[in-house]
């Protein structure tokens, strides 16, 4: 290929208009408010490993929304519920999630330890992608592999009323 002044020329005006499309979209990205504030919510979890342990929990996080509203750092993850969920741990913490649009976002770095004997393990990391609804506060999921043998079959959690997803 032979390199001449038009070839440079439109290279870099397809390279600047591809930055400047990404910067666009970087800007009209969705923000979780209120920025920079910290809450916790709940809601019910029905989750897998394996053909043999499965458990209906309720799970509760704690978290923080970033300064600049762009994610949220989940610290703290339980599961109540009886003794199936109690050997149910959270593991690689944070977990992030992050607002995609108003009806929609993912949480990354999802992973569990299940404690039982022979049958238990190590789940995810894994990305799970769902639905958000600023009317009712409810992040839902369904259907979540998180890992070869792990999934989360659905999960409902209850944000706080002030929780809102904006563009």
């Amino acid at each position: 290929m032979q390199v001449t002044p038009i070839t440079i020329k439109f290279t870099i005006n397809f390279v600047l208009a591809a930055l400047g499309l990404i910067g666009c979209h970087q800007a009209q990205a969705a923000r979780i408010e209120p920025a920079g504030s910290a809450f916790t919510a709940q809601g019910p979890i029905s989750f897998s490993k394996g053909a043999l342990i499965s458990a209906d929990c309720t799970i509760k996080v704690a978290g923080k929304v970033a300064a600049d509203g762009t994610s949220v750092n989940i610290d703290k993850v339980a599961f109540d519920g009886g003794l199936k969920c109690s050997r149910v741990e959270a593991i690689n913490l944070p977990w992030i999630l992050i607002a995609k649009d108003t009806k929609s976002g993912s949480m990354s770095k999802i992973s569990v330890d299940v404690h039982a004997f022979g049958l238990g393990g190590k789940c995810g990391p894994s990305t799970a992608v769902g639905t958000w609804d600023n009317a009712t506060g409810k992040l839902q999921a369904a259907n979540v592999p998180i890992g070869d043998d792990c999934i989360i079959k659905t999960v409902s959690i209850k944000m706080p009323p002030d929780f809102k997803v904006v563009e």
